[in-house]
């Protein structure tokens, strides 16, 4: 405690000296605090964008088979899923339900192909705003039921302005040709580069283009009410819907031949489909659609890093020298210390706590400084390019910054600090006294 009171004294008398240290240690401290919590709200709001615009969480796809041997997508009652629907009603938020298809869009003589997703527009509110609209309106798809919203790359693919009809064809489920009309209300932006590019249609059109009722679907999703317990809750309900035939085909074991460690099979075998009775499900969830996002992002956060280092190493350099001035300038100080009976390590460990108060100086100030830009730079609504509103909470930009991310980062400067001050430290421990106390410093 005495070592800690005099380095507290120490670096309080020298004001000027300790100030620029931990202003240099600050503003390091405010560049990875500022990218982190930038990242990690980033990542935030496009899970919670994507979410509204794949509608939910987690996401169930049924297949079965028809009586005329075809596999078609398709969701059914089941006793299973109304049974883990009850069992986890506590973790459910919302559901909703939708169609899906991937028609030819006719506009003239062009064509192209796309994903259109058949979605109950009065159930899905939250969708409508999640969607950067570039032209047009989103009011008219809950009056018409022929309305649909485009991407803009589709849209520009067909030349087709916004209020023109277009042509849609496509497959029903049992394999025959039909042909529907729908009229484009709206542009949105496309975020094809992380895997989203739909339309959006009525369900119940979509439906009786397809060949299911209006109130059918094939896509059940689920809000959940955490998503930190996403995985779980996706595990409970793909165990939950295992037929004991998938049960037993998981469990068959597979033989194979390895040389080197390499599989050698000499006679491939063409994989079969086998029939069976009932329906298959498959579970989804956001992480596993968000993934090249955060491959990205966790490529920024690196970066960040690697400036958060670059900048430590500088201030290490600058607390090295700055430390060794100071032990010349206490020289005698230090003799006289140690001639009243002041211990090597006691004299190391003075350096050392000053290393230590000035590292935690400036992450506090650091900190409290991207708190203060944080809560500024929230409160602005931006107008910025359609493109890039998926990436803002409603315009704005959202901060979220992890408590293992602040202490990790606190650790590295006070680690980096200590590292600085050590050999400083070491050579003022074994300065003899006699020395010390007739040196002129």
């Amino acid at each position: 405690m005495f070592t800690l009171k005099v380095a507290f004294r120490n670096i309080s008398r020298q004001k000027k000296r300790s100030f620029l240290l931990a202003g240099a240690i600050a503003f390091g401290m405010l560049v990875i605090t500022i990218i982190n919590a930038l990242t990690g709200g980033l990542v935030a709001n496009i899970r919670e964008n994507f979410s509204h615009a794949l509608g939910g969480h987690v996401f169930i796809t049924g297949r079965e088979f028809n009586e005329r041997g075809q596999i078609i997508s398709k969701i059914r009652p089941d006793v299973r899923m109304d049974q883990l629907l009850e069992d986890n009603a506590g973790r459910i938020q919302a559901f909703t339900k939708r169609s899906q298809a991937l028609p030819s869009l006719i506009f003239g003589s062009k064509q192209t192909m796309q994903l259109v997703y058949g979605v109950d527009f009065h159930e899905e509110d939250k969708l409508l705003g999640s969607l950067a609209v570039l032209k047009g309106s989103l009011a008219e798809v809950l009056t018409d039921e022929h309305a649909v919203i485009l991407p803009q790359p589709a849209a520009n693919r067909l030349g087709v302005d916004v209020g023109e009809t277009i042509l849609v064809k496509l497959e029903t489920l049992t394999g025959q040709q039909n042909v529907g009309e729908l009229r484009v209300v709206a542009f949105v932006e496309d975020q094809e580069q992380f895997g989203l590019s739909a339309a959006y249609v009525s369900r119940s059109y979509l439906n009786t283009l397809i060949g299911l009722g209006p109130e059918e679907y094939q896509m059940l999703n689920m809000f959940v009410t955490d998503l930190a317990f996403v995985e779980d809750f996706t595990r409970a309900f793909r165990e939950g819907l295992l037929t004991p035939e998938e049960q037993q085909e998981e469990e068959e074991p597979t033989v194979s031949v390895t040389v080197g460690g390499v599989p050698i099979d000499p006679t491939p075998r063409q994989e079969t489909i086998t029939r069976w009775e009932g329906t298959r499900y498959r579970v989804m969830n956001i992480n596993q659609i968000m993934e090249p996002v955060e491959l990205m992002v966790g490529v920024l956060n690196r970066v960040g890093l690697v400036i958060f280092i670059i900048l430590l190493l500088v201030t290490m350099v600058g607390i090295t020298n700055t430390f060794r001035m100071i032990l010349l300038e206490r020289t005698r100080e230090i003799g006289t210390m140690r001639a009243f009976g002041m211990h090597q390590k006691q004299v190391q460990h003075i350096f050392l706590w000053e290393a230590v108060l000035l590292g935690l100086t400036g992450c506090v100030a650091g900190l409290a400084l991207s708190g203060l830009l944080i809560a500024v730079v929230g409160r602005w609504p931006l107008n910025v390019d359609p493109s890039l509103r998926f990436f803002l909470n409603h315009g704005r930009i959202t901060f979220s910054l992890s408590a293992g991310s602040i202490v990790l980062n606190t650790a590295l400067v006070v680690l980096t600090s200590l590292v600085a001050a050590y050999w400083p430290s070491r050579a003022a421990a074994k300065l003899s006294p006699i020395k010390a106390l007739s040196s002129h410093t």
